[in-house]
């Protein structure tokens, strides 16, 4: 499956890490719900989140940005 949206990427990342959506929400100090917007695409997080998200999956801005796959 190619993941097209940013949501994508986070919930690929999110259940490749066997993480729930609450324990993902609790590291970046957001609420589930945001999370799960991230992921059904209604909203976008912001830079200094998904920066955030990059260094605690350990891949690059560019993968969780516009998905080329470059893990650090």
């Amino acid at each position: 499956m190619q993941m097209k949206t940013i949501g994508q990427r986070i919930r690929h990342l999110r259940l490749k890490n066997s993480m729930t959506q609450e324990a993902l929400a609790n590291i970046l100090y957001v609420s589930n719900n945001t999370v799960s917007s991230w992921e059904r695409g209604r909203t976008q997080p912001d830079i200094t989140i998904i920066v955030q998200m990059a260094n605690f999956f350990r891949v690059s801005l560019n993968f969780l940005l516009i998905g080329e796959n470059f893990t650090l």
